[in-house]
């Protein structure tokens, strides 16, 4: 499967079981009152050897089109490149410079978005998602890969989701986890010579039919229903 070490962080976030050991892949579980270390140091190393691993999520691609006022589609054309997480699973990860394959956000040793830079940025060196089996909790990570960043301040893991997500992003994830898993079962049931049309749906759905007038959260909730409606035709 491509993209093996990105898919990882995917896995995480669709909250897929396949009973992998994430420690052996720089990652460590903690629970939302353990306590890390960690400070920024405007380093921006954390910025640098990311190529194909910050994913832009849909609520990520509205907040940057609406910072560049521009559409969501155009957005994700200059800044991003479309992978598979397997087929029929297309997402967005953030375009890098040759130099270092460092964020095309980059500029002097700052980030250029920092007020509406994606999820994955703000929640460094941390990511989540619900846990399935005690609802109203998270499942998190540590992503432990740059031992040098965890030095510094001490830090509540909940104190840090507290800071980094708003209630718009844990109704996004929320709901993302559970359109994926019911996305997913559809598209077991699709044959895949379909999976162009399939792949050409998921995008314009889950990333480009907004209107960046209007709330996110409602079109978001529509799209993935429409999507759904779309998935269960070719799968009949």
């Amino acid at each position: 499967m491509r993209l093996e070490a990105q898919n990882l962080r995917l896995y995480i976030f669709v909250g897929v079981n396949l009973n992998i050991d994430f420690s052996k892949h720089g990652f460590q579980q903690v629970s939302a009152d353990d306590y890390f270390h960690f400070e920024c140091f405007g380093c921006c190393d954390c910025c640098r050897n990311i190529r194909d691993s910050v994913m832009v999520e849909s609520l990520d691609l509205y907040r940057l089109a609406r910072f560049f006022n521009m559409e969501m589609i155009d957005v994700a054309l200059k800044y991003t490149n479309t992978v598979f997480l397997t087929w029929g699973f297309p997402v967005f990860m953030l375009k890098t410079k040759q130099h270092l394959d460092a964020c095309v956000f980059l500029k002097a040793s700052r980030c250029s978005v920092q007020n509406s830079k994606p999820r994955t940025c703000r929640m460094y060196p941390l990511c989540i998602g619900p846990d399935d089996e005690r609802p109203g909790e998270w499942l998190s990570f540590i992503m432990s890969k740059k031992h040098n960043h965890f030095t510094g301040q001490r830090r509540l893991v909940r104190d840090w989701f507290d800071e980094n997500l708003n209630a718009e992003d844990r109704a996004f994830v929320a709901a993302e986890y559970k359109y994926t898993r019911e996305l997913a079962r559809l598209m077991n049931k699709i044959d895949k010579r379909h999976e162009d049309r399939v792949s050409e749906l998921s995008l314009f759905f889950k990333y480009t039919a907004f209107d960046m007038s209007d709330d996110f959260m409602p079109q978001y909730a529509r799209n993935m229903e429409y999507l759904k409606k779309q998935l269960d035709y070719f799968g009949g």
